[in-house]
């Protein structure tokens, strides 16, 4: 046996020791461990991908590509909003639960708009305005649901 193999195998010990002082650590199901993260785990991927799934005919947060794309984004955040509130500790999860609906809100708006069959481009102030109205909803949707996924943590 080399010297100082032995400290080798206790360096993983210490920092997961460490670790779960702060933070949790190794499966850990305290209130700061493990189950903590577990929404973070398994949403922030789903948010990230229904953003990042934008496809290539939605340019200006207007048309049917956009109400596809938000429709996507509001499927995944209205799944999450279900999940928190069936939690029992969902009170902790307030900035998540914020966050789903103001997403929610912003969606209801944007489908009542009609904003899948707004033009690109204008030629009247009245088709203008609503352009910016629905590019704007679109916006929220997308950036909210972006801000989110930095909102899956509980509360202390």
């Amino acid at each position: 046996m080399r010297a100082g193999t032995g400290l080798r195998s206790l360096v993983p010990l210490l920092i997961c020791g460490v670790m779960a002082a702060a933070a949790g650590c190794g499966g850990s199901t305290d209130e700061q461990g493990g189950e903590s993260l577990e929404l973070e785990a398994k949403w922030h991927d789903r948010i990230s991908e229904a953003v990042s799934a934008k496809p290539d005919g939605c340019r200006a947060g207007v048309g049917s590509a956009c109400e596809t794309h938000a429709a996507a984004v509001h499927v995944v955040t209205e799944q999450l909003h279900k999940e928190v509130e069936a939690r029992p500790d969902k009170e902790r999860y307030q900035a998540t639960l914020d966050g789903t609906t103001a997403i929610d809100e912003s969606y209801d708006q944007y489908f009542t708009q009609l904003c899948a069959t707004v033009p690109e481009t204008t030629v009247d102030a009245a088709t203008t305005q609503k352009f910016t109205t629905c590019s704007g909803l679109y916006t929220s949707i997308i950036t909210d649901a972006g801000d989110l996924q930095n909102n899956l943590r509980p509360s202390e």
